[in-house]
């Protein structure tokens, strides 16, 4: 049985109008609305006391999760050009979402440029399976660099990838992350609090929780 830690709640906008739009012009509209969350849990401080502003925006259609990151305060590092390399090296934001029955979950890792690290697991070294080609292709991606240390991107997750019908289910469990191992500052923040003596994301545990 999985027991739950200080789980945090927030809603996804349904806005269905989305999925008649270009990426640029979802990107657009979802940056004039309130951020949905802020990611600015410092689990470790003693190690790594700080981390670049971050917040996040979801929205959904029938059939897509959409997820808007703005980073400020920090230069977009794009070291990692292929899908599954080590996106968490550079500048990275992060969703990882748990499955209907709670015993797995997906891990999306993506640098600023979009490239993306994704799989499916029961812990970080449990039952891992990478994702395909063809389920890489399937998640859309958008980013921005506004200033030399002001990025944003939008990543858009088919529900079909991780297997959720919104007729049969309205919440999902999830944690939202910032990271960069090999960045000017180092740095493992979070939306919902984790409890561990180092840094660890691949803690279901401590994961919140999105509406639908």
């Amino acid at each position: 049985m999985l027991v739950v830690y200080n789980m945090k709640t927030t809603q996804s906008t349904y806005l269905p109008e989305l999925a008649n739009l270009s990426l640029a012009k979802a990107d657009a509209a979802l940056s004039v609305m309130p951020a949905t969350g802020v990611i600015d849990q410092i689990n470790w401080p003693d190690q790594y006391p700080a981390a670049p502003q971050t917040t996040f925006t979801l929205a959904h259609t029938d059939h897509m999760l959409y997820v808007r990151y703005e980073v400020k305060g920090e230069v977009p590092l794009s070291t990692k050009t292929n899908d599954l390399e080590l996106v968490n090296e550079d500048a990275c934001v992060e969703i990882f979402i748990g499955d209907k029955d709670n015993t797995h979950y997906w891990n999306f890792e993506f640098n600023p440029a979009g490239v993306c690290n994704a799989s499916h697991r029961k812990e970080r070294k449990v039952d891992v399976v990478r994702l395909n080609p063809e389920q890489l292709a399937s998640i859309q991606r958008y980013g921005q660099q506004l200033c030399a240390a002001h990025w944003t991107l939008l990543i858009g997750i088919p529900f079909s990838l991780i297997d959720l019908d919104l007729t049969k289910e309205s919440s999902r469990r999830a944690n939202l992350y910032k990271c960069g191992d090999k960045t000017a500052m180092k740095h493992y923040a979070s939306w919902n609090p984790i409890e561990a003596e180092a840094p660890a994301f691949h803690l279901p545990a401590f994961f919140g929780e999105i509406q639908f």
